[in-house]
């Protein structure tokens, strides 16, 4: 389960990341490179810009609380992440 531990959400995501199968392993990581790949575009556009820093921490922090919150609503055909079979 995730929680408010950026450490321990890591953790757990690694340990899902080891138990799905290669080919989900593998769009994972493009969605994981492509989101990298934007925040690093971000970052080098925009160098010591700190309304650009603020609107993508804003993001990158929003996104996680859905990561966090998305279980509690209860419809599990909703969650963002699942254990993938």
């Amino acid at each position: 389960m995730f929680t408010d531990s950026i450490d321990s959400n890591i953790e757990t995501l690694r340990e899902l990341l080891a138990g799905i199968t290669p080919q989900h392993r593998r769009r994972a990581k493009a969605a994981a490179v492509a989101l990298e790949n934007t925040f690093t575009r971000l970052q080098r556009d925009n160098p010591k810009d700190s309304a650009v820093a603020l609107g993508a921490a804003f993001a990158i922090f929003t996104l996680a609380q859905r990561l966090v919150e998305a279980p509690r609503q209860g419809d599990s055909e909703k969650r963002l992440i699942q254990l993938l079979s």
